[in-house]
C-alpha cells in the first residue's frame, strides 16, 4: 500500500501579511505555527496573486516604503520550503520594483508577459 505523500500547503494573503507585520500577536503565532509546519514538510505555496496582494497591503495599509516592502518580499522568497508560482518571474519583478517607480503588481505583470512572449509590450 502506498503511503500518502505530504502536500504543499497554499497560503493566502492574510496569513502572509500577519507573518510580515506581526501586528497582532495571537494571529501572528497562529500564522507562524501553520507556516512553519508547512515549510518543514512539503512546503508553503504562494501564488503570484498573493505576492502582488502582500506587496500592495504592505505599501498601502501599513505604509511600508518601497525598500522595506522589497526587503520583506525578498526575505519571504528566501525562506526554505517556500514555493512560488513562478519564482523566476517573481524575482525579476522584485528587482524591477526595487529599481523602478511602479507597483510590484505592475512589474509582475510585465515580467510575466516578457517571459511568455517575444512581442512588444505597451
Amino acid at each position: 500500500m502506498l503511503k500518502a505523500q505530504p502536500v504543499v500547503e497554499a497560503f493566502d494573503t492574510n496569513v502572509i501579511v500577519r507573518l510580515c507585520v506581526r501586528d497582532d500577536e495571537e494571529q501572528y503565532r497562529r500564522a507562524e505555527l501553520v507556516f512553519r509546519r508547512a515549510t518543514s514538510r512539503a512546503g508553503a505555496w504562494l501564488s503570484s496573486v498573493v505576492l502582488a496582494e502582500v506587496a500592495w497591503v504592505l505599501r498601502v495599509a501599513y505604509k511600508f516604503d518601497r525598500a522595506t516592502t522589497a526587503a520583506t518580499l525578498r526575505r519571504l522568497l528566501a525562506i526554505d520550503g517556500v514555493h512560488v508560482e513562478d519564482e523566476v518571474t517573481a524575482h525579476l519583478a522584485l528587482a524591477a520594483f526595487e529599481a523602478g517607480s511602479a507597483d510590484f503588481a505592475d512589474y509582475l505583470i510585465l515580467e510575466s508577459a516578457r517571459r511568455r512572449t517575444t512581442s512588444s509590450h505597451v
